[in-house]
């Protein structure tokens, strides 16, 4: 009878444990915006994945919510070319040791919630450019920047209004990265 009653009372024990060890779903991101070496001060940044929007004024620092999308990232000033980012999710290292030993339900758990993923902690956004933005587990970023080129007019607004010719709506995430793709 003991021997019956063991291996439930041990799976319950196992499955009842914290599902996530890999953290928060939350991520404090500095941004910083440039324009060629000079920082700029008083840029409006808007930052959008799949868990929400949130709104810095750069030089500043935002909490937001974890996710395995990328986050894009749009910093606007008066006089100035809007600035552009997709910065991607990394996976945090600690993923795996949450596979190992929680047995993927913890992965499971994390990967939904966003826990398992992570932002570089230093967003510097190219004024009037378009960039790429990597990380790893570190902190570490590395940009690939394409500057607009003003000849051929304004690129952003062409995009925008191709996007909205598509049916995007405006300030969705949709239309978002629709604007950021037409611009690579």
């Amino acid at each position: 009878m003991q021997k019956a009653l063991f291996l439930p009372v041990l799976s319950l024990l196992i499955l009842s444990g914290c599902a996530s060890i890999t953290g928060t779903t939350g991520q404090s991101v500095s941004v910083e915006t440039r324009q060629q070496a000079q920082q700029v001060s008083g840029a409006n940044c808007e930052l959008t994945n799949s868990k929400g929007k949130w709104y810095v004024t750069t030089p500043g620092s935002v909490q937001i919510r974890r996710s395995n999308d990328d986050l894009i990232v749009i910093c606007t000033k008066e006089g100035l070319e809007p600035g552009r980012a997709t910065v991607t999710s990394d996976t945090k290292g600690s993923m795996f040791g949450n596979i190992l030993f929680g047995g993927g339900i913890g992965a499971i758990v994390d990967h939904n919630s966003g826990a398992a993923y992570e932002y570089p902690t230093l967003i510097q956004i190219m004024m009037g450019a378009i960039s790429t933005i990597t990380g790893n587990s570190g902190g570490a970023a590395s940009t690939t920047t394409k500057s607009e080129e003003p000849a051929a007019g304004n690129a952003f607004e062409v995009a925008r209004n191709k996007c909205r010719e598509i049916g995007f709506a405006d300030g969705t995430e949709a239309y978002g990265q629709c604007v950021l793709k037409l611009n690579r």
